[in-house]
């Protein structure tokens, strides 16, 4: 089956995968973010508890047979909250950076295109964001707009758009005066035309590496957001809300904030190294 695939690919993207098959870090990092992304689709069916009802009979158990992960101070089961946590963490993870590719995107590699003094403009407006601190632009965002699912989702999407459109900006310029834009502008397509068939498209590699670095920082950057209260809100399951409400039981039941902690570091390990090996495999400038 894999051989019957391999012969619908153009010799370029044959290469790019045997690139893709040797990169350690693509192989790691993708099992990782599959694993990940597995247990957020199928945590409706692979969860064993309700993530928000508890018994308060139960509260407090440590990790048994019925409870793997032990229970929290309200009886509810930390590995069935810890397994829709990663739902919680993907729909906000991909919702933030679709904002901010679609925003960054068009808006900055626009900018690039055309050039002169909207360039100039947009590019100021985009320095002055990235002046401020990635953390505290979120902080920002969420304080104005309030705790809540849809608010962290915006926070992600305005705190990562500066660097998607700058980035954006860089690969349209230096795609602008490849030959085949310049055939397509001698053959009188309008710059809009030219910008979305042939600029934007081509000047994705770095816009996607860099998407999958920022979706690592984007989920770790909600969860410190719930776990000041200005994220998602409880009784919604969410890693760093978990881990906010286990600092009052740190000595009587430590595995509280040891799961959900666990799954944190090694989503974000994965989306790290894929991006990593993606830059290598993607990156003109790196050279086997």
């Amino acid at each position: 089956m894999s051989g019957f695939l391999e012969s619908l690919l153009t010799p370029q993207n044959k290469m790019l995968l045997r690139k893709l098959r040797r990169n350690k870090n693509v192989l790691l990092g993708g099992v990782l973010v599959l694993i990940f992304i597995a247990i957020a689709i199928l945590s409706p069916i692979i969860s064993p508890y309700s993530p928000t009802s508890g018994n308060l009979s139960e509260a407090l158990r440590p990790p048994s047979s019925n409870h793997p992960f032990g229970t929290d101070y309200l009886g509810r089961d930390i590995l069935s909250r810890v397994i829709w946590g990663a739902r919680i963490s993907l729909v906000v993870a991909v919702g933030g950076i679709a904002i901010s590719i679609l925003s960054g995107a068009i808006i900055g590699g626009f900018a690039g295109y055309i050039g002169g003094a909207i360039d100039d403009l947009t590019m100021g407006v985009v320095n002055i964001l990235l002046a401020f601190p990635d953390i505290l632009l979120a902080l920002f965002v969420a304080a104005v707009t309030g705790p809540g699912l849809e608010n962290v989702i915006l926070a992600i999407g305005v705190y990562n758009f500066p660097q998607f459109a700058r980035i954006a900006r860089g690969a349209v310029i230096s795609v602008k005066t490849s030959d085949y834009v310049e055939a397509a502008r001698a053959s009188g397509e309008t710059k809009s035309s030219i910008f979305f068939r042939y600029v934007l498209p081509n000047s994705m590699s770095p816009i996607v590496v860099h998407a999958t670095l920022r979706t690592a920082a984007s989920i770790l950057t909600a969860a410190g957001l719930s776990f000041l209260g200005l994220g998602v809100q409880p009784p919604t399951p969410e890693w760093g809300a978990m881990i906010s409400e286990a600092l009052y039981y740190l000595d009587a039941a430590p595995y509280m904030w040891v799961f959900p902690g666990i799954f944190l570091v090694l989503t974000v390990l994965g989306f790290n190294l894929l991006g990593d090996g993606l830059n290598d495999v993607l990156n003109p400038r790196i050279k086997d």
